[in-house]
């Protein structure tokens, strides 16, 4: 089932997830209606500083196209550990992440993540697996916002999906 709102692109590796973020701002998608998750491998980066600078997420362990997609993403991030491993979510859906921390009990059985995404409306099993994608190391490119863009987004991201 697709959602009318909300759109999620599981992709291969970071430069293959920052070209979707620049195909998506040449079509006139605004950062502000694009969310991105990666998560590193277990033991993948070991010490590693995620922190704001001029209104944008840094990281001093990440490669150069997370670098530069951090730069180009704008908002907040939250940091959501499971045992070793670390996922880095950028845009809107950091602020669903959150409230899906705050709301565990109403969300069941649904992780932080999927719980974002399911509160962006994309169905709970879809949000599942977009959910376990991302811990096994698949960035995920979500779009967000009104049902026009989310189309325009849709048709942007066809070699992605």
């Amino acid at each position: 089932m697709l959602s009318d709102n909300a759109l999620v692109v599981v992709c291969k590796t970071a430069d293959e997830t920052e070209a979707a973020v620049a195909a998506l701002s040449r079509r006139g998608i605004e950062p502000s209606s694009i969310s991105v998750v990666m998560a590193d491998e277990p033991g993948g980066l070991g010490m590693a500083a995620y922190y704001f600078e001029d209104g944008s997420l840094r990281c001093t362990a990440a490669s150069e196209s997370c670098q530069r997609l951090w730069q180009a993403l704008p908002g907040c991030a939250v940091v959501v550990s499971r045992s070793e491993q670390t996922a880095v979510l950028a845009g809107p859906l950091a602020k669903c992440v959150v409230r899906a921390l705050e709301n565990a009990g109403l969300l069941g059985d649904l992780g932080p993540i999927a719980g974002g995404l399911y509160n962006l409306g994309v169905p709970r099993d879809a949000a599942r697996y977009y959910e376990l994608a991302a811990l096994q190391g698949h960035p995920l490119v979500i779009v967000h916002g009104r049902a026009k863009d989310v189309d325009r987004a849709r048709l942007t991201l066809v070699p992605w999906l």
